[in-house]
């Protein structure tokens, strides 16, 4: 789908995957040019989609378009949709909830969007903050994304939370990012 960006011009082109109804986002992509492209893992998606951006997408793109790249592909820990990282939480803890065999199976077909993404990108960024709760589940989506079939993509973030988390680039005040930060080393390929 293609969009007017911020100078009026139709050059980036926007497209979203959805599961389960909408309920749940598997990918986010911007591309509005040549250049390499940077996969970037989340937490808990937004609204955005196929023709709206939120402040995290745009941020995205202006960050890409200032270090040359020229697409990203947004993906997250979890798939479902929703702007409270409570709520999200309550869904991805299926096995508490009933068990709901459809989160479950949501969040498996997630994993395989998020090693596909990753494994074909140029560059891969985790930048899920300090909201991701389960570490136990990150591991397991960096040890997906890292071994098995090749190649092995290093991950980079853009800095550490305090807790050594990779940080959102829309951190809050003082730990908020200028667009032109360089991503660091965070995780390399074994």
């Amino acid at each position: 789908m293609s969009s007017t960006d911020l100078f009026g011009s139709n050059s980036v082109r926007r497209d979203a995957t959805f599961a389960d109804a909408g309920s749940c986002r598997l990918t986010l992509t911007r591309d509005w040019g040549p250049g390499r492209t940077a996969c970037m893992i989340g937490c808990n998606p937004s609204r955005a989609g196929r023709a709206s951006d939120d402040p995290t997408s745009l941020w995205w793109m202006r960050w890409g378009q200032a270090l040359g790249f020229g697409r990203f592909v947004a993906v997250n820990l979890y798939p479902f949709i929703s702007s409270s990282p409570a709520e999200c939480r309550t869904r991805a803890a299926w096995q508490e909830n009933g068990p709901d065999w459809l989160a479950r199976d949501l969040m498996q077909a997630n994993l395989d969007v998020v090693v596909r993404e990753a494994k074909s990108a140029d560059m891969v960024i985790a930048c899920w903050g300090a909201i991701a709760w389960d570490l136990e589940w990150a591991e397991h989506v960096i040890e997906a994304i890292q071994f098995g079939d090749e190649p092995w993509p290093d991950l980079y973030c853009f800095g550490r939370t305090a807790g050594g988390a990779p940080t959102h680039p829309m951190a809050r005040g003082k730990h908020r990012l200028p667009r032109d930060v360089e991503p660091k080393l965070w995780r390399a390929a074994r």
